[in-house]
């Protein structure tokens, strides 16, 4: 029996889609039982400090460690600049501090130090309104508020410039990578879009 040309290419066809089906089957499923995606999951804590405006520190506990790649808040992202809230919404500018605002942002040491936060305005380092504080390893948040110059130091007189190696416009507390992270932001209990962004996902702080 004769089969014609176009039956026997339906038929052709019909056995390269089933391999092709076949093969994606095998790639998808070799994918999803040795490298499945990752999905972190995080477990926050927010506790409002008080204040005006109101200090917020966040508790983040993810499931696997990670580094922080930015803090979006509301419109402004921190990939853009030192974030700043003035009362009502959040921007981002180039200056660690500015007038009629809060900046938030933070320093690296590598080990034990004293770090010095001076300005005409207030300071805050890692959770508590001062202008000094002993610290230990890690990244350390610092905050400006209303100020028009300012300085942070470390214990042999150096200052920390932005940019530069030392100083991020993502404000944590800690070691990077890590499971677990604090951080403060300012707000004026309104809703805000909070959400730091992982380099495996993101966490909505509020």
């Amino acid at each position: 029996m004769r089969h014609s040309k176009g039956v026997s290419g339906f038929v052709a066809s019909l056995i390269l889609v089933s391999i092709s089906l076949s093969l994606a089957f095998i790639v998808y499923e070799g994918v999803s039982r040795f490298t499945p995606p990752r999905e972190d999951v995080f477990s926050n804590q927010l506790t409002v400090l008080g204040g005006t405006p109101s200090i917020v520190e966040a508790q983040v506990n993810a499931s696997s460690e990670g580094t922080p790649q930015a803090l979006e808040a509301d419109d402004a992202s921190s990939h853009s600049g030192i974030l700043f809230f003035n009362g009502t919404g959040y921007g981002t500018t180039q200056l660690l501090c500015l007038p009629g605002s809060i900046t938030f942002f933070s320093v690296y040491t590598p080990s034990s130090a004293l770090l010095t936060a001076t300005s005409n305005g207030m300071a805050w380092i890692q959770g508590q309104w001062t202008s000094s504080l002993t610290v230990g390893p890690g990244w350390h948040e610092v905050m400006f508020s209303d100020a028009s110059s300012c300085q942070v130091s470390g214990p042999s007189g150096e200052e920390f410039s932005s940019p530069g190696p030392d100083v991020s416009s993502v404000p944590v507390i800690g070691s990077v990578p890590s499971s677990s992270f604090i951080l403060y932001f300012p707000t004026d209990g309104l809703h805000h879009s909070l959400i730091l962004v992982f380099e495996g996902g993101f966490d909505t702080l509020a």
